[in-house]
């Protein structure tokens, strides 16, 4: 009897290792990333990168650390061998960057890989040689106590797969940025990086991590760096440094989070490190963020992407709000207004500026804010006497720019509230208080001094700030009003959408909506907040499930209400080329010393700038 023809069959272990490979192989900084994970997780205090062509043609990685026996080094090779975990009860409760034990196999099967080490002081060493994932010759070696990986010729075997390496540089540049990462998680290590026979980076340890952040994003920074120090009562912690609203850049390349020393890129925790800077930074900016998440491996999984970089906690809402309220918590003291500014070098007096470049580069650039657009150039929000503004029948549609802010505000029961400023009792003694007042310029910024420095606030930045953060108040101290629907809107969602919502039916009520199971996967949206009775409220609801969903937790409510606050207070303070008396300059002051986040308007652009006498002498060749 002739035996059955099957469709199903088992693959050949080389093809297996290569489909592992594909995994965790992407490109040459894979290979560096899986490398230096070993030599961290070894003990390594000193080690070496040396690339060439960017790392298609070599890459080897030396260490100090504990280095492997013979027996130990052959089993290397082997697919799924690891010192790193015995149990199941290991996998949570890892505290290795590596725990699979694929990396090597699945490196030695598109490559040439020789491997050097030894566990001994005696000079003792074993070195193995393997070529497409097949052990080819071993021999002992003298060698110090360490590891040597040298890996040549990637994807050798898989020429389709080597077309999709780019050129050189880029490869360099992403080999880069993984050294960057794990050297930012472990200033104790020093770590150097050769390409083609060239220093690179050359890392010596540090104590701390301000000192790696000095020597791999500059030193100049520093000075804009604010120190994150909090811990919950959950055995959560937070600790690292974020940049003051003023230091961006132009996207996410410079926002490094670190769980338990891994670094990550999570979504939940990216979504959370900007909402902690919201209303602080312009749109498209980003912040310079070095942060390191401590938590109970138990409460986070990482085993759930191959390149570790996504994580999964157990709680993500608890940890956003951890991370949202740590960061907001740094950034609102804002005694950083006080510190001096950067004194330019010599030679670059005549093209210099006040303004932080990414600042200057952007002053004029506009700002969405819901539906309408507000140009932030001067030119641009001179008086209006028809100034478009929403309606709303609980919140003030204007503030009065000429009267005296109080503690508390008054509301009047009108069609159109009416906030009104009573004069306060006392002086203030805040920062902005305590200035010497000048005069105005071009009737659109404050001119000031305090002791040798000349001090400059944008007058409608500053009153849009307060502005901005009263309305919220206002809003948030009482029940927020609904406004009924004519005819329901009928929302379908996706199954998990739905749940997620579902959930979260109460929460969303108490923040003005009403919302109702429709049967099924759909539901009826019986009312909305009064404030967004002209917008699409029904896309909003479900973006607001989407959040849920995604990361247990939404802003989208949240921030869609501040666009309309934020443009209420933009139409309804003060505005450039409006002549202010002293008086009325230090009502505004002292309203700026009563808030937090006093440095920047809603749209994330600066209040105040600071120019040192060193300064302006310079500007005139006094020094």
């Amino acid at each position: 009897m002739a035996l059955m023809e099957t469709k199903i069959h088992v693959l050949p272990e080389a093809l297996c290792n290569k489909i592992a490979a594909g995994e965790v192989v992407e490109r040459p900084s894979s290979v560096v990333k899986e490398l230096l994970e070993n030599s961290l997780d070894a003990g390594a205090s000193d080690i070496l990168i040396e690339l060439e062509a960017g790392g298609k043609r070599l890459i080897r990685i030396s260490d100090n650390g504990c280095g492997m026996n013979r027996q130990d080094a052959f089993l290397s090779f082997e697919r799924h061998a690891t010192s790193k975990i015995r149990t199941d009860a290991d996998l949570f409760a890892l505290t290795t960057l590596g725990f699979r034990g694929e990396a090597l196999a699945s490196i030695a099967s598109v490559s040439r890989l020789r491997l050097t080490t030894s566990d001994n002081d005696a000079g003792l060493g074993q070195q193995i040689y393997a070529e497409g994932g097949k052990i080819k010759t071993a021999n002992e070696v003298g060698f110090p106590q360490g590891t040597t990986i040298e890996v040549r010729n990637l994807f050798f075997n898989l020429p389709a797969r080597k077309k999709f390496l780019r050129k050189e540089q880029t490869e360099l540049g992403h080999a880069a940025d993984v050294v960057t990462k794990q050297a930012l998680a472990n200033p104790a290590v020093s770590f150097r990086l050769k390409h083609n026979e060239r220093i690179m980076l050359d890392l010596r340890r540090e104590k701390g991590v301000r000192e790696r952040v000095a020597a791999l994003l500059g030193r100049s920074l520093l000075p804009d760096l604010l120190t994150v120090d909090k811990r919950s009562n959950e055995d959560l912690q937070l600790t690292g440094l974020i940049s003051q609203p003023q230091l961006t850049r132009s996207a996410a390349s410079h926002i490094y989070t670190f769980i338990n020393g891994r670094y990550i890129r999570d979504r939940v925790v990216q979504h959370a490190v900007m909402d902690g800077y919201r209303h602080l930074l312009m749109k498209g900016r980003y912040p310079v963020v070095v942060l390191f998440i401590q938590i109970d491996p138990a409460q986070v999984d990482i085993n759930v992407h191959p390149t570790k970089h996504e994580v999964r906690f157990r709680e993500q809402s608890q940890v956003h709000d951890f991370i949202v309220e740590s960061l907001r918590q740094t950034l609102r003291p804002a005694g950083w207004l006080e510190k001096k500014s950067e004194i330019p070098p010599p030679g670059e007096v005549e093209n210099y500026l006040p303004l932080r470049q990414t600042q200057a580069a952007n002053h004029d650039a506009y700002c969405q804010v819901g539906d309408d657009s507000v140009r932030e150039a001067t030119n641009q929000y001179f008086p209006q006497e028809e100034a478009s503004r929403p309606n709303d029948s609980n919140i003030a549609a204007t503030i009065s720019p000429l009267s005296l802010p109080p503690d508390q505000l008054i509301y009047t029961e009108s069609s159109a509230a009416h906030i009104q400023y009573t004069l306060p009792g006392s002086e203030s003694s805040g920062f902005f208080s305590r200035l010497q007042i000048l005069g105005q310029y071009h009737q659109s910024y404050i001119l000031c001094q305090e002791g040798s420095d000349l001090i400059l606030i944008d007058q409608h930045a500053a009153h849009e700030r307060v502005g901005f953060e009263k309305l919220r108040h206002a809003y948030t101290a009482g029940k927020i009003p609904s406004q009924a629907l004519l005819f329901p809107d009928v929302l379908e969602l996706d199954f998990n959408s739905a749940t997620a919502l579902s959930e979260n039916l109460q929460e969303l009520e108490q923040l003005g909506f009403e919302i109702e199971p429709f049967g099924g996967k759909s539901f009826a949206l019986k009312a909305i907040p009064q404030l967004l009775e002209n917008r699409n409220v029904s896309g909003l609801v479900v973006d607001i499930a989407l959040e849920l969903e995604r990361i247990g937790h939404t802003a989208q409510l949240r921030e869609s209400i501040d666009e309309v606050l934020i443009l209420m207070a933009c139409h309804s303070v003060i505005r450039a080329n409006q002549a202010l008396s002293n008086l009325e300059i230090t009502s505004l002051f002292q309203e700026l010393d009563r808030i937090d986040f006093k440095a920047n308007c809603p749209h994330g652009r600066p209040v105040i700038q600071r120019m040192t006498l060193t300064e302006i002498e310079r500007l005139f060749r006094r020094q």
